[in-house]
C-alpha cells in the first residue's frame, strides 16, 4: 500500500465526536466525490469512495448527519487504473432533501454544492475536518524517503483558490499550480507536511513521518560532513605533494646547508611526513608550534624555495 492510501485509510478511521465537525467533514466529500440525480419528482445522492474503510465512513456520516440510511455496492469499472469502487447511494424524501439544504450540503436546486461555505467551516475544528474530507478524495503525500511532496486535486478554480485560503486561516502556507486540466494545492516544505498531517489527525502517519525524515536529515547531515572532510582532505594531500616536490628540489639544487636554519626542520620533516597535516607537523617539531606558526615558517619555506629555483 502507498504512503498516500495509508494516510487515507488513517484518515477515514477517524470519526469526529462533534456534530459540526461531522457535517464539515461529510460536506467535503460531497463536494468531492458527490453527484446527485433528479428523475420522476425523486433526488438521489450517491458517493463514491475509494476504499471500503472509507465507504464506512461515508455510511455513518450520513446517518449521523442527515439520518440517512443509505445502501453502499461494489462497482467494478476502470478509471484512473482504479478497477473497484465502492457506491454509497441514498434516495431522499422531500423533507430529507429540505434538511440537507437547512445543512449546506445541497443547494437550493437540490445539487451537490461545488463551492467551500464559510458557515460550514467557521470553527477551526471544523476546518481540520473539511481538509480531512478534502484529502480523503482527493489528496496525495509522497513518502518521505523520497521528494517531500503533498497535493490535493480540485477540478473547479473557484474551490482550489477557497481551500488555499483555508489552509492559510490554519497558519499553513501552501502554493497552488496547474496540471493538466486541474489544479492543485500543494506543500513542498517537509515540516509544512508534518503540519498538515497534524491538523487532520493523521497521528500515526505524522509519527512515521517525522522518524523518516530524522533519518533522512541525519543521513544528509553525515554525507555533508564526509564531504567536507574529504574535500579538506585532498587539498591536504594537493599540498603536501607541492611541498615535497619543491623541498626536494630545492635540496638537489643547493643541499641542506643552504636552507635557513628555522627553516630546516620543517623541510626534513614534511619530506619525512608527506601524509601530515600542518598540525600533526606542529606536534612534531621542538619546540612544537602551532598550526598557524607552521603555516608561516611553511610559507616563508616556499617562497625562499621559489625565489632560488625560478629567481625573484
Amino acid at each position: 500500500m502507498s504512503f498516500s492510501n495509508e494516510v487515507r485509510e488513517e484518515a477515514a478511521r477517524i470519526i469526529s465526536e462533534k456534530s459540526c465537525c461531522k457535517r464539515a467533514e461529510l460536506a467535503a466529500l460531497i463536494a468531492m466525490r458527490g453527484e446527485t440525480t433528479h428523475r420522476e419528482g425523486m433526488v438521489s445522492l450517491q458517493l463514491e469512495s475509494e476504499s471500503a474503510v472509507a465507504a464506512r465512513k461515508v455510511y455513518r456520516l450520513l446517518k449521523d448527519v442527515c439520518g440517512l440510511q443509505a445502501s453502499t455496492s461494489l462497482v467494478e469499472r476502470k478509471r484512473f487504473k482504479q478497477k473497484r469502487f465502492y457506491l454509497s447511494q441514498a434516495d431522499l424524501s422531500d423533507d430529507e432533501l429540505q434538511q440537507m439544504k437547512k445543512l449546506g450540503l445541497l443547494d437550493d436546486g437540490g445539487h451537490v454544492v461545488k463551492y467551500l461555505d464559510p458557515k460550514i467551516t467557521a470553527r477551526n475544528c471544523c476546518k481540520r475536518s473539511y481538509l480531512r474530507g478534502l484529502f480523503m478524495c482527493k489528496g496525495f503525500v509522497n513518502r518521505p524517503e523520497a521528494n517531500y511532496h503533498l497535493e490535493i486535486v480540485f477540478n473547479d478554480t473557484r474551490m482550489a483558490k477557497e481551500v488555499k485560503k483555508l489552509i492559510g486561516r490554519l497558519n499553513l502556507e501552501t502554493g497552488i499550480g496547474e496540471r493538466k486540466n486541474n489544479l492543485i494545492v500543494y506543500i513542498k516544505d517537509s515540516e509544512k507536511i508534518v503540519d498538515f498531517l497534524r491538523l487532520i489527525g493523521a497521528s500515526k502517519a505524522l509519527l512515521e513521518f517525522e522518524n523518516v525524515r530524522i533519518v533522512k536529515s541525519m543521513r544528509n547531515q553525515v554525507n555533508r560532513q564526509v564531504n567536507c572532510e574529504t574535500a579538506n582532505l585532498g587539498k591536504t594531500i594537493d599540498a603536501s605533494v607541492r611541498q615535497v616536490e619543491l623541498i626536494e628540489a630545492l635540496i638537489d639544487q643547493l643541499g641542506m646547508n643552504k636552507i635557513p636554519v628555522h627553516l630546516r626542520e620543517l623541510a626534513l620533516l614534511r619530506i619525512e611526513h608527506p601524509d601530515s597535516t600542518l598540525k600533526e607537523l606542529g606536534t612534531l617539531m621542538s619546540p612544537p608550534l602551532t598550526k598557524s606558526g607552521v603555516a608561516y615558517r611553511m610559507r616563508k619555506l616556499e617562497i625562499f624555495a621559489e625565489e632560488n629555483l625560478y629567481g625573484p
